[in-house]
């Protein structure tokens, strides 16, 4: 059941990629209904599948979409402890992405820091996380110091 909650998960990301919103939460309550059948604290098959990688999903899902609201109510109320530092550095990338498509940039650094601290090489090489960060470099002048310093250590 791990095995198949962690493909409909992926589903979920792929039909979200595809600005297809409906089919891509159709997944992720497929997958809240298996997770919830396994519960917590299992890591069948190295997919730590349950109901909070489901939501971690969902917070991404929601970026990809643009409902960087969702995003945030969900990361709000999430409780991560659980989840490995790769899962939990990545949630905080998506919370950073939802907060720059609100303009928020001092909060989508604080999340990006945050992630740095957890997984430094997710953040300082990944493609994705530099975009993001040249992205808050143009939304303030001048750019604050954090910024300007995480901006330096990923390329950006």
């Amino acid at each position: 059941m791990a095995l198949w909650g962690g493909l409909t998960l992926q589903r979920a990301i792929v039909a979200s990629r595809l600005n297809d919103a409906d089919t891509a939460y159709a997944h992720l309550a497929r997958a809240r209904r298996m997770a919830t059948r396994l519960g917590e604290g299992q890591n069948h098959f190295n997919t730590e599948f349950g109901p909070a990688n489901v939501s971690l999903h969902e917070i991404a899902v929601a970026v990809e979409v643009g409902d960087a609201g969702r995003a945030l109510r969900v990361a709000a109320e999430l409780d991560v402890s659980g989840l490995s530092d790769e899962r939990r550095g990545r949630m905080l990338v998506d919370v950073a992405r939802a907060h720059a498509q609100r303009r928020q940039v001092e909060e989508a650094t604080t999340a990006l820091l945050e992630a740095e601290e957890i997984t430094p090489e997710q953040i300082q090489n990944h493609r994705a996380v530099r975009q993001l960060v040249t992205d808050l470099l143009t939304m303030r002048e001048p750019p604050g110091s954090d910024l300007r310093e995480l901006a330096d250590r990923t390329g950006a």
